[in-house]
């Protein structure tokens, strides 16, 4: 009896840290686009500071497994000029708009050179950590 207690302790002390563990992720969607809402498809959409990234779609969409708590920047390698946008704690959907008068960078990358090293190795080890690789997997699977 005593060890049958002991084992529903222990499987609900590990379905709390699984809950835990995946309530620090969120997922973020969204579409690249010209001024002309024309989809950008097969562009890179890459977490500044990492090494990870996604796609766009054929229709410009892209989806992307972050932190709930951070503030993340994201790149987009574009036209041999890199475009880079600050995505807050509450945005969960963004349309990038892409052209003449749609680029923000200069405000994103000031706010991400703003950031100290100790958040940057933060937020990098981070995405490099288990946890975040098992969660990475239950995100975006159906975009």
């Amino acid at each position: 009896m005593k060890i049958l207690l002991l084992l529903l302790l222990l499987w609900n002390f590990t379905l709390v840290v699984a809950q835990s563990e995946s309530s620090s992720f969120r997922q973020i969607t969204g579409v690249l686009v010209d001024e002309n809402k024309r989809p950008f498809p097969g562009q890179n959409v890459i977490i500044l500071g990492t090494t990870i990234g996604t796609q766009t779609d054929l229709e410009g969409k892209f989806c992307l497994t972050i932190p709930t708590n951070f503030d993340v920047f994201i790149s987009l390698p574009f036209c041999f000029d890199q475009i880079t946008r600050r995505i807050a704690t509450n945005d969960s959907y963004l349309c990038l708009k892409i052209g003449k008068g749609k680029r923000k960078s200069r405000k994103a990358i000031n706010q991400w050179n703003l950031m100290s090293a100790k958040e940057k190795n933060k937020l990098t080890s981070f995405f490099d950590s288990n946890v975040y690789i098992t969660a990475q997997k239950s995100y975006c699977q159906s975009n």
